[in-house]
């Protein structure tokens, strides 16, 4: 089940140029049930939850759905805390490769700097 659809962050703003981009801004949930186990005294964005956001506003860009087939590289640099940044900056570059899976990087941000970044195929 889709991260959207769990209520787990609304879309806020999607843009898409021809060249590979697309930019989103989310809002984080903070209410979402997922904190109350990662973690409670401290609520973070699991790692995982982080990946999926990527995929998925790649799909909501692209119109098709997309899963992460190969992580080449996950850098979690700053946990995300989402009663500290509720709103967030999504930005993929994407390419088509011949053998049909999307290239595909990109980072998660807000003004306090870059939480984290990745690498990796979607198909």
């Amino acid at each position: 089940m889709l991260l959207e659809d769990q209520h787990f962050y609304t879309l806020i703003e999607q843009r898409q140029t021809e060249d590979g981009f697309v930019e989103s801004t989310i809002k984080l949930n903070e209410q979402h049930p997922i904190y109350k186990g990662h973690f409670p005294q401290q609520a973070v964005v699991p790692g995982v939850c982080m990946m999926q956001l990527i995929a998925e506003l790649t799909s909501k860009a692209l119109k098709q759905a997309l899963s992460i087939r190969k992580a080449q590289q996950a850098k979690f640099l700053i946990p995300i805390v989402p009663d500290k940044s509720p709103e967030l900056t999504v930005n993929i570059n994407y390419k088509k490769t011949v053998a049909g899976p999307l290239k595909v990087s990109g980072s998660i941000e807000s003004d306090i700097g870059i939480f984290f970044k990745f690498k990796g195929l979607l198909a």
